[in-house]
């Protein structure tokens, strides 16, 4: 039987993405890995795939645990996630977004973030990067605001069979973004060179495997792409033991690392 590890309630089947037929094709030459069309809402909360996936993410690699008493920045957050988070009692949980539509939202530039040096446990950006004009910029603010062994997740639409991203030099009108990136406000589609933008930026980290982390989860039970890896990178470690936070740095990146 379907299960939501969201609402924690069991359901009689996920709900499909109610536009896929408007998918650009090129996103099926390229088999891009992102949201599954097929799994795509819980029939009871309303929460997506992607949602979902994150949560059993975060859970099996031990990020879960680290969050009471951290210090978070969330960006575009999603609802429902947003109130998993708040229920772990993070000493600070900052939502972010760049145009904020809700009124607890902060603005929030992601390269030009407003938080000083090594302030921050943990920066989720689901599904932010393929907006960001300058993603080296972006990242290089994330390192920079994190915390000695502070972990960001970047969930973002990527084609594994593209040798290099695809990017146009300048920005692309909406129709022609649909079909090359898959959405109109997309600017890039990023390709197997993903990993490359977080190590440049002085992240360590990498895209872990589905299986490796969530083995038995899939798509029909639990309404996630079981391709879709867990996009997890941390700023490179120090001699840094359990702060006034309460998070020990050094066992949230490793708990990742080793999961």
């Amino acid at each position: 039987m379907p299960y939501c590890c969201v609402c924690d309630q069991t359901v009689s089947a996920w709900l499909p993405y109610p536009h896929a037929q408007s998918r650009s094709p090129l996103m099926q030459v390229l088999d891009t890995v992102g949201s599954d069309p097929d799994v795509f809402m819980c029939p009871v909360c309303g929460c997506h795939d992607r949602d979902r996936h994150l949560w059993l993410y975060m859970r099996a690699s031990g990020v879960k645990s680290q969050l009471k008493g951290a210090s978070i920045l969330h960006m575009a957050p999603e609802p429902h996630l947003e109130v998993l988070i708040e229920a772990t009692q993070p000493a600070r949980y900052i939502r972010g977004d760049l145009h904020p539509q809700r009124p607890h939202l902060q603005r929030v530039d992601l390269e030009d973030l407003p938080f000083e040096d090594n302030s921050l446990d943990l920066i989720i950006c689901n599904h932010i990067l393929e907006h960001v004009h300058h993603p080296e910029v972006a990242l290089s603010e994330i390192h920079r605001v994190l915390r000695p062994g502070g972990i960001v997740i970047a969930q973002t639409p990527y084609a594994p069979g593209l040798k290099h991203t695809l990017e146009m030099k300048t920005v692309p009108d909406s129709q022609t973004a649909h079909l090359l990136y898959g959405q109109a406000d997309h600017v890039r589609l990023f390709g197997d060179d993903i990993r490359d933008y977080f190590h440049a930026a002085g992240l360590q980290g990498d895209l872990l495997d589905h299986q490796a982390l969530l083995p038995g989860v899939t798509k029909a039970e639990f309404g996630c792409n079981e391709r879709e890896p867990f996009f997890v990178f941390w700023k490179a470690q120090q001699a840094v033991a359990t702060d006034e936070t309460g998070m020990s740095h050094d066992t949230a990146a490793s708990q990742v690392e080793t999961a």
